[in-house]
């Protein structure tokens, strides 16, 4: 899927959010393993439905296909996950601001999914989520030197990638032996 795609079918539905925020729910959701994730996805991005729309139609195609591969790249054990980012072709202040755009959804979607006391996550995901809510202010991040900055945002959107499997890892190791998680 590519993020432009998306992107320009949500702004076509008047959606108020952008395909990175988007994913980001999307993930939060899938991360904190709610039974609804994609009923809760579908009303997040386009919370007033018209189903006889046909942009609409569209658009919930897209998104729907997109829930389907992001569930698929969760499972995968090669790591194919990455977030729904602009690609290298846009510029850097845009894909910066984007990988905010994308904490903060996968924020929301880690709360909708039900995590809402985070401080009483397994292991590192505390520390995990206080990064991500740092980046999720990205747009306030100093960029000066192009090539260093550029190095320091692929490292930063690895860690997101990495954080994001990790976090799905535990809390699926978590309900799987205790059904539910417990972490309202």
């Amino acid at each position: 899927m590519k993020y432009d795609e998306i992107n320009d079918a949500l702004k076509r539905v008047s959606g108020e959010i952008d395909a990175a925020e988007a994913h980001g729910v999307l993930c939060g959701l899938i991360c904190a393993r709610n039974e609804n994730v994609r009923e809760h996805f579908l009303k997040h991005c386009i919370p007033d439905i018209d189903r006889g729309d046909l942009l609409v139609q569209e658009t919930m195609n897209l998104l729907q296909e997109l829930y389907s591969d992001t569930q698929t790249q969760f499972m995968n054990s090669d790591f194919l996950f990455y977030p729904l980012l602009p690609d290298e072709g846009s510029s850097l202040a845009a894909r910066v601001e984007a990988l905010g755009f994308w904490c903060q959804g996968f924020l929301l979607g880690i709360s909708l999914g039900g995590i809402v006391n985070t401080e009483k996550l397994p292991g590192e995901l505390p520390g995990f989520i206080k990064d991500v809510i740092e980046v999720s202010q990205a747009e306030s991040f100093d960029l000066e030197d192009e090539e260093q900055d550029e190095g320091a945002y692929i490292e930063l959107v690895e860690y997101i990638k990495v954080g994001a499997l990790l976090f799905h890892e535990e809390i699926r190791s978590l309900t799987d032996n205790t059904e539910q998680p417990t972490m309202h």
